[in-house]
């Protein structure tokens, strides 16, 4: 379905690789819970009725189980992943270099230190296409694109790393170019470079976009220990720049627009209470491969039109908000589009998007509806079975091509194009931007 080569044989050998020992495993620690419950039982029901004294020992088994669980096991993980992932946070990437135009935040302009930013902010602020390459594209004269971060060391909090990133967007002009974009961060701060320079081509660099820093764990980990200071964040960034934003004459105002991918998506998400809100207070946003919690996704996908399936809804006729898993299906259904244009992108076999904890109990419309395109139609809902299936399918949903699972770097020129309309830009523009972004590594 995804133009990968069948595992064949090698898939049954890991399998049964990891799931024999598993296995033994976790019948060795029953058959030991068991034994230290009949022993507790047993002491308890020489002193106690029986009823009472088995009911207390099983609710001693079921506290410590806990207990090793979540204040031992998980946050011993924890704990280790962070110091892990700190050092990560440190360190830059070989070739990346303290950005020099003032443009960029870490500059010696800049009013944030390029050594608070992150690994990942740095990145984001050292890299992108330069004036001279938008010209050379464009074939116009062009502006050295605005990028503004704020890392986790920055700042102590969301909203003071919020109100630094607002006051680092004036130094450096932001609200006098033509577009501006709010992004919402993943969990380790990165924001995809096929996206930021997507921006910044089809807008001939009079851009400026801004993100912040709210953890330095992978997406899956924050997703368990972080997730509420992602929505922090996010909330804090857009109403700042939206604060600022209306401040100024009408006139003479940059489009606004959101975006994020993935727990970025969230994040931003997390500033908006409902759909009509997300339209109201921006003036478009793309939205790519939303996980499932995802709030006002999770409410515009359940108000969508009978007859459409969830992972395609069509909400409110798409007048403003439509979901795409081809950009060819913004075009879609007929009639007006926008002002504002919100593009959720999602794919019907994105794992990100289709994990849920009801999928232990409760079989879910996109797989009791014809499957989207990519999903395999001999799919069926297992309670329990298929929840753990989804989940593994978490970490290997970027190891398919693009345009497949998680990943959507190349649909982003046609999306973007659709959602911001670029002045002058046209579908040949689209077309040889593609080229161009395609090629790019997928990090």
């Amino acid at each position: 379905l995804v133009g990968q080569p069948d595992e064949g044989l090698s898939t049954g050998v890991i399998v049964a690789a990891v799931a024999v020992p598993t296995f033994l495993v976790a019948w060795f620690v029953a058959r030991l819970l068991r034994r230290f419950n009949g022993w507790i039982g047993r002491g308890l029901d020489r002193i106690l009725p029986t009823w009472v004294a088995w009911t207390l020992s099983v609710a001693v088994i079921v506290l410590l189980v806990v207990g090793l669980v979540t204040n031992v096991l998980f946050n011993g993980f924890v704990a280790l992943m962070n110091t892990i992932y700190e050092g990560t946070n440190a360190s830059t990437k070989p070739g990346i270099t303290q950005p020099v135009a003032a443009e960029r935040t870490g500059s010696s302009a800049s009013l944030v230190p390029w050594d608070t930013l992150g690994m990942e902010g740095r990145n984001f602020v050292a890299r992108g296409p330069s004036a001279a390459q938008l010209e050379e594209f464009s074939g116009k004269p062009a502006k050295t694109p605005i990028r503004v971060y704020v890392g986790l060391d920055s700042a102590p909090s969301a909203q003071e790393r919020a109100a630094l990133a607002v006051k680092e967007l004036e130094r450096t002009g932001a609200f006098d170019r033509k577009l501006l974009v709010v992004a919402g961060t993943t969990g380790t701060g990165w924001l995809e470079p096929q996206t930021m320079d997507t921006i910044e081509y089809e807008w001939n660099g009079d851009t400026a976009i801004a993100g912040i820093q709210y953890s330095y764990l992978p997406s899956w980990i924050s997703t368990l220990v972080d997730a509420q200071r992602a929505a922090d964040a996010g909330r804090a960034i857009y109403d700042a720049v939206y604060a600022k934003w209306l401040t100024l004459p009408e006139g003479s105002r940059p489009k606004l627009m959101a975006y994020g991918l993935s727990l970025g998506s969230y994040s931003i998400q997390s500033a908006f209470y409902d759909g009509a809100d997300l339209v109201d207070r921006t003036q478009g946003a793309v939205l790519v491969g939303s996980p499932n919690f995802s709030q006002p996704w999770g409410m515009i996908s359940a108000a969508r039109e009978p007859g459409s399936p969830q992972w395609k809804p069509v909400f409110e006729g798409g007048a403003t908000i439509r979901f795409s898993g081809v950009p060819s299906d913004l075009d879609s259904p007929p009639g007006t589009y926008g002002p504002p244009r919100v593009a959720y992108a999602q794919h019907a076999n994105d794992p990100v998007v289709w994990w849920s904890p009801q999928l232990l109990v409760r079989e879910p419309d996109w797989l009791a509806e014809p499957p989207g395109p990519g999903r395999t139609p001999t799919m069926r809902w297992y309670p329990v079975v298929t929840f753990l299936q989804v989940t593994v399918d978490q970490f290997t949903g970027v190891d398919v091509p693009d345009g497949q699972g998680h990943n959507y770097g190349g649909a982003m020129p046609a999306t973007w194009a659709i959602a911001s309309q670029p002045p002058g830009w046209t579908a040949a523009d689209t077309a040889r931007l593609e080229t161009l972004i395609k090629a790019m590594p997928i990090e």
